[in-house]
């Protein structure tokens, strides 16, 4: 044991009432309070912070909002070890020292909070009330900070351990629970004896696939609002640019105005950003705060040796984060600096001021806890439409910085743009492609022709992998690591990276079964152009619904929203008619004509639609 051990890694002094965070790091508990002040003080709503040692993100004692930043520092436990081991020159066994020896410890009793030395530490583990005690080495330290599982603890009542289950709300209970908040409540179990009921494995897959797309919404925002910074970047830039290129010609006369100015803009651009970054480190403080709980309960879940109570208790604790996440305030800030050099300067040189320098603070409320639309009353308007010229766009997939990628199927290319139809970049393919979606950080592109799926890296736009599938594909989707193809004839499961022994095919037989698309409950859905159908299967095969119409025509394409509604395009009626989950018709959207593919946008509300003619028009539903 060194005498490093007992400074604190933030002040460089000994410790004065250590506290312990997640990552076994301990800190004096008024340094991690200034810290955590500094962290994520203006943060709208914090949720957590990183730890000054080894940057981990560590979340917010308690439930969400339960305490205040001031008092975070307050609620990490205290770590005894160090406690009661700064200032000493040698740790004494605790034992021995009250009958009157002193004998160096090389143990420590996490539940006794007590050091041990060799004889003591035997005695300690033989002796039956003792038995089950965490004893580790001294020289293992950092595991001695570690702070135990708190699943089994009620944070809402000082710590108390769960004792009951209550059945009818679903919810672990500690004394003062029953007494307090379920005193109405007659239905109760000991906690040992949850079973392996209590959980359906369906509703875990919802819960995960809820918050893995609620993580994707938050990085969409994310990325959006770094987008914008970067885009305020470029227009400071390109303004510096000009304002300097004008400057030249009138140096003697306007340099101190140039000055002044560029100072100014300076400025504006850093506020402007420190805007955007609190913001982002808001919407990042819930991300992390999700992947956090998420990593360690879903473990528990996916743990087979783990037992029930944990495994309910993850659950309940999972599905309370998730639900509290979905509560918060969403709002997304975007900020456009504005810069014009006025005519009079071109004109005059004595003036006060060179260009008009501002930025506009829109602040837009985001709702990612999206709420059901009533598809039979809302209505799909066009609030914006772009083309490229010589495109015929087959599909569309969101990256998380704003931007597009589209499969341009005549031109034999994908496409990397913005939401103006502004190429950024542009990848050459050996044949046609088809079908477009996303799987991780992946995006997945189909090849009819070649028989063949490109998958591609969403940050880096790069071919990563060639994968041969032995069959014509048309439409993909994918949601975790089940991959759904169309194959004209069929529809194939694929699992485990591509591997044809976990490859099936349902409906075969069908003529025509291009399109497919994935629920949010993970079912198959899928179009049959000449037999003018929609189908709803699961993953054995099962058909669950059978939709036709009489003015669904050809149905070519289709995709569908969160909540599991469908959109599904009749290219010989040309409409698209929006399904409800179970196969009922909302609505009919008349008029279109040419679309060669459909996406819609969560996050937003957004339909996608790409046309033949190299347009892709954005309609966005609204009940008002």
């Amino acid at each position: 044991f060194t005498p490093e051990v007992s400074l604190c890694s933030i002040c460089l002094e000994q410790y004065k009432l250590p506290v312990s965070l997640h990552c076994a790091h301990s800190f004096c508990q008024t340094c991690l309070s200034t810290h955590i002040k500094s962290s994520c003080g203006d943060c709208d709503t914090p949720l957590g912070f990183p730890c000054p040692l080894c940057r981990v993100f560590i979340p917010a004692p308690g439930e969400i909002g339960q305490y205040s930043v001031d008092e975070w520092a307050t609620k990490f436990p205290v770590n005894k070890f160090l406690t009661s081991v700064v200032g000493v020159p040698l740790i004494l066994c605790k034992p021995c020292q009250e009958d009157g020896e002193e004998l160096k410890a090389n143990s420590w009793c996490k539940d006794c909070s007590e050091a041990l030395c060799e004889e003591c530490t035997k005695c300690h583990k033989k002796a039956r009330p003792s038995r089950q005690h965490v004893v580790i080495s001294i020289t293992k330290w950092s595991g001695i900070s570690q702070i135990p599982d708190t699943l089994e603890i009620c944070e809402a009542h000082g710590g108390r351990k769960f004792e009951l289950f209550c059945k009818k709300h679903f919810l672990p209970c500690c004394s003062v629970c029953v007494t307090k908040e379920h005193s109405s409540c007659t239905s109760f179990c000991q906690l040992e004896e949850i079973g392996r009921d209590f959980i359906e494995p369906e509703k875990v897959k919802v819960l995960q696939s809820g918050m893995e797309k609620f993580g994707l919404k938050l990085k969409s925002v994310i990325g959006e609002e770094r987008t914008n910074m970067k885009r305020n970047d470029d227009i400071v830039d390109k303004f510096t640019k000009e304002l300097l290129e004008f400057t030249t010609n009138n140096i003697q006369v306007i340099k101190k105005l140039e000055e002044e100015h560029l100072n100014e803009l300076s400025k504006l651009s850093k506020e402007s950003n420190s805007k955007l970054q609190k913001s982002v480190d808001s919407f990042e403080q819930r991300f992390l705060y999700l992947e956090y709980w998420k990593e360690i309960l879903l473990k528990n879940l996916s743990n087979e040796t783990a037992s029930e109570t944990k495994r309910v208790l993850s659950y309940i604790k999972l599905k309370n984060i998730h639900e509290n996440l979905q509560r918060l305030k969403y709002t997304k800030l975007e900020i456009c600096i504005k810069t014009k050099i006025l005519d009079e300067v071109k004109k005059l040189i004595e003036l006060p001021c060179l260009a008009d320098v501002s930025a506009d603070d829109i602040v837009d409320q985001v709702s990612l806890n999206m709420e059901n639309i009533d598809y039979t009353r809302a209505k799909g308007n066009k609030i914006s439409e772009f083309k490229i010229a010589g495109t015929y766009i087959m599909g569309v997939s969101f990256l998380g910085n704003g931007n597009l990628f589209l499969a341009d199927n005549v031109g034999k290319r994908c496409i990397l743009c913005d939401t103006n139809g502004v190429i950024l970049q542009e990848t050459r393919l050996l044949g046609s492609p088809w079908g477009i979606c996303t799987s991780g950080i992946d995006i997945l592109l189909t090849l009819p022709n070649e028989k063949s799926i490109l998958k591609f890296d969403s940050t880096s736009f790069e071919t990563i992998e060639t994968v041969p599938v032995d069959c014509h594909c048309y439409g993909i989707a994918a949601s975790g690591n089940t991959i759904v193809i169309g194959k004209g004839k069929s529809v194939d499961i694929i699992t485990d990276g591509f591997l044809t022994t976990k490859r099936k095919s349902l409906l075969s037989g069908h003529r025509s079964m291009s399109d497919v698309a994935i629920d949010n409950e993970n079912y198959v859905i899928c179009c049959t152009y000449f037999e003018h159908i929609v189908r709803k299967l699961d993953l054995e095969g099962k058909v669950l619904f059978i939709y036709s119409h009489g003015k669904l025509r050809s149905p070519y394409r289709l995709t569908t929203d969160s909540k599991g509604n469908i959109f599904v395009y009749g290219s010989g009626s040309s409409n698209i008619h929006i399904l409800s989950r179970d196969g009922k018709l909302l609505q009919i959207m008349e008029g279109m004509t040419g679309v060669t593919c459909l996406k819609f946008q969560d996050a937003t509300n957004k339909l996608f639609v790409g046309s033949s003619n190299g347009s892709v028009a954005v309609y966005e539903f609204s009940e008002s």
